[in-house]
């Protein structure tokens, strides 16, 4: 039982930065309001040469295929009076090596997300193998796994984003299809180096946050407990 336990709280603090992390991409991924930023404050009107109203739509229909059973994207816009394709083919093929990579990303966060609550509810709640200290613990060091996994992702974007986001792209594909023309290439267009720098900062600083505020709560909680079960000192009686 006592190795049970400890793998069970081995997977709980690895399980707890890996859904902090999955969920925020996947809510990023998801959100509206990026697609509209990068539309407007990366002038892709002008760089696609296709209108704000139906890059916005594009937007909303790439969320679409990211979670629909779809295989290949096919969004087709109105361009100069005619509707083109607003992918080509190099883009499709990229963006259904992004699907895949998002699909994997989605069931990790499925899973870690779901194994914190049942060893919260199961492990520690009902079982009580593991004490709530020992789980304020344990939250203490995913947080901080966390936390440093932020800090060295900062390290490596302050001491160059291009080459780190450039690494980062060779190991997750297995080919070239990501090498995009920034002046042919609708999806570089849409969304370049610079908004996907600004991304990946607002990601590592929502994730630095909301680990911190989970870290300060669980200091907090051991702080707190500590004081209350810590041994009274016996006053000496004086016949």
């Amino acid at each position: 039982m006592g190795a049970f336990r400890t793998l069970a709280t081995l997977l709980f603090i690895v399980s707890l930065p890996a859904a902090l992390v999955t969920t925020n991409v996947r809510f990023i991924a998801n959100e509206p309001r990026i697609y509209r930023y990068a539309v407007d404050q990366f002038d892709a009107v002008r760089t696609t040469g296709i209108e704000r109203s139906e890059l916005l739509r594009a937007g909303g229909d790439l969320r679409d295929y990211f979670n629909n059973g779809q295989d290949t994207v096919s969004i087709r816009v109105q361009q100069q009076g005619r509707e083109v394709s607003l992918f080509n083919p190099r883009e499709t093929a990229h963006l259904k090596d992004v699907k895949s990579r998002f699909e994997l990303m989605n069931k990790v966060q499925e899973i870690s997300v779901l194994y914190v609550l049942i060893y919260i509810t199961a492990v520690v709640l009902w079982a009580r193998e593991v004490s709530t200290r020992a789980l304020a613990m344990s939250v203490v060091l995913g947080c901080l796994i966390s936390l440093a996994a932020v800090g060295g992702a900062a390290v490596l974007g302050f001491a160059g984003f291009d080459s780190a986001w450039e690494s980062f792209h060779e190991a997750l594909f297995s080919n070239d299809f990501w090498r995009l023309n920034p002046g042919t290439d609708h999806l570089i267009q849409m969304f370049p180096p610079a908004f996907w720098e600004n991304v990946v900062f607002l990601i590592g600083l929502l994730i630095a946050a909301e680990s911190a505020l989970i870290l300060l709560g669980a200091v907090i909680y051991l702080g707190v407990t500590g004081k209350q079960t810590s041994p009274r000192r016996l006053t000496p009686y004086y016949a």
